[in-house]
């Protein structure tokens, strides 16, 4: 029987995923199953209830815990994020937890732009967007009153978890960095931000570092020590060994997230900055709002939702002909870098020859486009490198790796073995103290494995690239009526 075992559980919007390691990092157990997903009660508006995900973690607990002889497991938890849910004093959910890309802060978000858009860029490191908790608070104050009257916590949905099995709440400093909290200089809550909207500090838990141990709770006679979880993406990027400067990532999920370690960050208001897990280091980020999301809409439109492996070998016939044709992928608005709600799914370029192959190849080039788009910002504030490592589930289609690394025109570095629930788990890890961070950096190192792609010149994706950014320029104003 192992006397520690290190834990790490990512909550998606599509499964909840866990791995359990041990403390040289070997994995012991990999687990799946399929989370609650998401509820949409109107267009673009995007929420998830908090206590289907508690029921099915339970439950996922148990499973883990039959399977390994642990004596003792250190749990470390990430998510999707944020998630803005307000909870009463029993630490009960008022309403349904409200997700990143939700769309329903519109008016709120351009109020916050104009009064104090300013305040929030100097003091966070990040424009006003619609992943906050920022205009959701206003939000809610605004349209429910009666519940917010009643508010107690605001809380992540890895906090509210947390807060069910072991009675202790907390909120871990860089999910503050995400919600528009934080002092990004100085890592502490931002006591302007909040006087200047109103928002009373009490209604936060008290903050933590993402190695800090919050609370214990035993199931089936195992003692289970919970971190205060964090966003999915900081896991993802411990999970790919980026705790060093001047690296860079792209992860291809639901969404699309590019990244760029950095020890003196450059607030830019087309990018967003997040917290790396310790004092010295940074991630400058963009993020889209629709990368799998966008792709799989595609794909259900045709039936072929399910159907990866059959589209991947599709989409390898290279007499597939997508010059000219070309998609915008906002379906949910966009995040980095042109941050418009307003923006709106675009097909481009029809003509009699185009069919079902040509569509779903040109909505994959569409992803790779505004991944693109974000990696010509950050080279304008000179964040440049060498490399990238590519992962997320899209990653996995042959063809993506390959247009990925010819729409980019850099060098990719596939990974093979990559989840947030892994970075979590060497979270967990170093919550034990068992190991630090450089320990967990060398691990990682030795552990990397993937493959190398090499770009490759194909001019009609650079001409459809100028498409790509000309459409939203020339629909801009379309996008308002």
């Amino acid at each position: 029987m192992h006397d520690a075992c290190f834990l790490g559980v990512d909550f998606g919007t599509s499964h909840i995923n866990g791995r359990i390691i041990d403390e040289e990092g070997n994995v012991m157990l990999d687990v799946s199953t399929k989370s609650p997903g998401i509820i949409s009660p109107k267009p673009r508006w995007t929420e998830v209830n908090p206590f289907e995900y508690l029921f099915m973690f339970k439950r996922f607990l148990r499973k883990i815990i039959v399977k390994t002889d642990c004596r003792k497991i250190y749990v470390g938890l990430s998510s999707v994020a944020p998630i803005f849910i307000p909870v009463d004093s029993d630490c009960y959910p008022l309403i349904n937890g409200i997700l990143y890309n939700d769309t329903r802060s519109e008016a709120e978000i351009e109020e916050l732009k104009r009064d104090y858009g300013e305040l929030v860029f100097n003091v966070n490191g990040n424009p006003v967007n619609n992943q906050q908790w920022l205009p959701k608070i206003l939000w809610f104050r605004k349209n429910m009153p009666e519940l917010y009257r009643r508010v107690w916590k605001f809380v992540e949905l890895t906090g509210f978890i947390t807060c069910k099995l072991t009675g202790e709440m907390a909120m871990e400093k860089s999910t503050a960095q995400e919600e528009g909290l934080l002092d990004y200089r100085k890592r502490i809550v931002s006591h302007k931000i909040l006087e200047e909207l109103k928002i009373e500090q009490n209604y936060l838990p008290k903050f933590k570092g993402l190695e800090e141990e919050i609370g214990k709770y035993e199931m089936e006679g195992i003692k289970l020590v919970f971190n205060p979880g964090t966003v999915d993406f900081i896991a993802s990027s411990i999970s790919l060994g980026i705790l060093k400067e001047r690296l860079s990532s792209v992860i291809l999920g639901p969404t699309g997230v590019v990244s760029f370690s950095v020890k003196e960050p450059k607030p830019d208001m087309k990018l967003f900055l997040d917290l790396g897990p310790f004092e010295d280091l940074y991630y400058v980020n963009g993020a889209t709002s629709a990368a799998g999301i966008f792709f799989e809409h595609i794909l259900e439109l045709f039936k072929m939702k399910k159907m990866l492996k059959k589209v991947d070998k599709l989409l390898l016939n290279e007499t597939i002909n997508t010059e000219g044709l070309v998609m915008l992928p906002y379906i949910l608005g966009e995040r980095s870098p042109i941050l418009d709600l307003k923006a709106k799914g675009v097909i481009f370029g029809i003509t009699n020859f185009t069919k079902k192959p040509e569509l779903i190849k040109a909505s994959l080039e569409a992803v790779a486009f505004s991944i693109r788009h974000i990696f010509d910002i950050m080279k304008e504030v000179g964040y440049e490198s060498d490399f990238t490592y590519l992962s997320g589930y899209l990653s996995q289609l042959n063809y993506v790796q390959k247009l990925m690394a010819s729409i980019l025109k850099n060098k990719i570095v596939t990974i093979e073995d990559f989840s947030p629930a892994d970075g979590d788990a060497y979270i967990s890890m170093k919550v034990s103290e068992i190991k630090n961070w450089q320990d967990i950096a060398d691990i990682k190192k030795r552990q990397m494995s993937g493959e190398i792609i090499y770009p490759e010149e194909k001019s009609y994706l650079d001409k459809n690239y100028i498409i790509y950014r000309e459409l939203y320029n020339n629909l801009y104003r379309l996008f308002r009526f």
